[in-house]
């Protein structure tokens, strides 16, 4: 029987959101994690280190991935999710656009869904969040991994970013899923140029203003290193932090990255300057 979601941290501040990647190809920590016990280990120190919820995938979304048979995603998950789940308090997110791991998954403990489709390849998938009562991460994608960085354009980014977010909220709202169960993903580096993640930064606040909770994922990536001048994935981690306050500024719920401990210290001082 399906275990009742762990409800989210309520709204009104920023929270961490900690990526725990069981792959051996994402394009920061691919391949870290593919021993249960080490993986369990990292989600209990990003718990400790300050994040509110854990978000765990077994199939990488980097630019030029593959995709992954279902029941290879499913190997990889299995033998985690639920020593994982006994292990930490904080709610688990399940990154998957497959309806049949996240059935699997609920049989063992998951507490938020984040589609990196949002909701746009599997119908099954929003039928089965509403049943549940499962909060939804939708998040904006032109195009596939494999696919999405071969040619993006946009005329202008954040209002057709807004627009088609807006889109799959109209596909949660028709399947049974309510607004408060709603979170919202403008997709940084999915199928965007530097200049339209960029812009989609800056329109932040239009973005939050929609209603919605917000997540934002800029860690560590590509267009990072455009902006500070190169450099490897890990030694993005500076301009990570800037974009973490950015969007505490903003308003943004959670931010999902590599580093907890960076991005919370960085909440952990835009709280004592607001006053909140």
């Amino acid at each position: 029987m399906a275990l009742t979601p762990r409800a989210l941290p309520p709204r009104g501040r920023s929270w961490v959101m900690g990526i725990l990647n069981l792959t051996p190809d994402s394009f920061s920590d691919g391949g870290r994690f593919r021993d249960a016990r080490d993986a369990v280990a990292a989600a209990e120190e990003m718990e400790r280190a300050g994040a509110a919820v854990i978000d765990v995938g077994a199939v990488s979304t980097r630019p030029g991935a593959a995709d992954v048979p279902a029941d290879e995603e499913w190997r990889r998950l299995q033998p985690v999710l639920g020593p994982l789940r006994q292990a930490v308090r904080v709610p688990i997110s399940l990154d998957t656009t497959r309806s049949a791991t996240l059935a699997r998954a609920l049989e063992i403990g998951v507490d938020l869904l984040n589609d990196v489709s949002a909701l746009g390849e599997e119908p099954e998938l929003a039928g089965l969040a509403a049943e549940r009562g499962l909060p939804v991460v939708l998040m904006h994608r032109r195009g596939t991994p494999r696919t999405m960085q071969a040619a993006p354009h946009y005329d202008d980014a954040p209002a057709e970013v807004r627009a088609e977010l807006l889109a799959a909220v109209a596909r949660a709202r028709a399947a049974g899923i309510a607004d408060e169960r709603i979170l919202l993903d403008p997709g940084i580096g999915f199928g965007k140029r530097v200049e339209d993640n960029v812009a989609l930064l800056a329109d932040l606040p239009a973005l939050v203003a929609l209603g919605f909770r917000t997540v934002l994922g800029c860690s560590r990536k590509a267009f990072l290193g455009a902006l500070a001048g190169g450099g490897e994935v890990g030694a993005r981690e500076s301009a990570t932090t800037a974009t973490t306050v950015l969007a505490a500024l903003s308003g943004v719920d959670f931010l999902r990255v590599h580093d907890v401990k960076a991005a919370a210290d960085a909440l952990a001082v835009v709280r004592a300057v607001r006053g909140r």
